[in-house]
């Protein structure tokens, strides 16, 4: 059910997400098609269009997703969204997310467009940037807005976006431009959105935002390590039973299911992108034993690591 897979880039285009990469800042990596653009778009290979779970994860971009096959689950902090064919979202600066697929492997995809500030506001601090900007990413109550195809006003929105991918997969003459101008269009309804929000802002804690980012990059960092909830509270300046709630309010699970997913995650890359063995594998990625690390793979994933490896994704 949760076979890890890839979003890839087309081949001869830039390069697509193939997984979410985390910097030295502990929030992800986005490629953007031109580094003076700052915007980035993100398509599976047709032959290749699936994906499994996108582990939590936040970045500084904006993001517009658009669901072109199977149907997604997406969560944050505090919502949870069905997404299905033709459906899309918005993901605000900074969010918290994850993605999870609801069918087989093979039967979900999307394509997800990423931009940050300057790419609409041109500089920080500008009139754009503090006047329509700043009050998005200050939003904190808007995490994320879900487009439904089957609402008109969301349909139109949809429509623009996919214009855009549209647009930069054919990189017509004044692309560029063209994508920027689309996009100041879609902004007006997210800064609409931000503004009705904000009657809603004191029901969130930023605090807690940032005590659950804190910890979920000491497990990124130390993943190979015994890491364990002393440490984890500690990092975040918490209590051991604090730590507890607010993985179980936020991610719905435990610091050590947490763990062990991150575990299993980095395990799929070295299986899949190394020739290490499956005992070189668990003690890299802190299961200890090949025969722990196999069964929570299998009890996870429903396959062994050794059919993985071969799998064709």
């Amino acid at each position: 059910m949760h076979q890890l897979s890839a979003r890839e880039g087309r081949k001869g285009e830039n390069p697509a997400k193939s997984k979410c990469r985390i910097g030295k800042n502990k929030k992800e990596i986005i490629t953007y098609q031109s580094q003076m653009l700052h915007y980035g778009l993100y398509t599976p290979d047709p032959q290749k269009a699936s994906f499994t779970d996108i582990p939590w994860h936040w970045h500084d971009e904006f993001e517009f997703g658009h669901i072109i096959q199977g149907s997604i689950l997406y969560k944050t902090n505090h919502h949870e969204f069905t997404l299905k064919k033709g459906d899309g979202i918005f993901i605000n600066s900074g969010t918290l997310h994850h993605l999870q697929p609801l069918e087989s492997p093979s039967g979900a995809a999307l394509r997800t467009q990423f931009f940050d500030q300057s790419f609409l506001a041109g500089y920080p601090g500008s009139i754009y940037d503090v006047k329509y900007i700043m009050p998005v990413q200050e939003a904190k109550s808007l995490d994320a807005a879900p487009l439904y195809l089957d609402n008109p006003s969301h349909a139109v929105m949809l429509e623009k976006i996919r214009k855009c991918e549209e647009i930069c997969l054919n990189k017509e003459p004044f692309f560029e431009l063209r994508i920027r101008s689309i996009f100041s269009e879609l902004w007006e309804t997210v800064y609409s959105w931000a503004q009705e929000q904000k009657r809603n802002e004191k029901a969130y804690d930023p605090a807690e935002d940032e005590r659950i980012k804190q910890m979920l990059s000491l497990i990124r960092e130390r993943y190979g390590e015994k890491i364990t909830v002393a440490d984890l509270a500690l990092t975040a300046h918490i209590s051991e039973r604090e730590c507890y709630r607010i993985f179980q309010n936020i991610l719905g699970i435990t610091p050590r299911n947490f763990m062990e997913i991150t575990r299993l995650q980095k395990a799929q890359e070295l299986l899949r992108y190394t020739s290490k063995s499956i005992l070189e594998i668990a003690l890299e990625t802190g299961f200890g034993t090949s025969s722990y690390f196999c069964k929570t793979f299998k009890a996870y994933h429903h396959i062994t690591p050794n059919q993985y490896r071969k799998m064709e994704v």
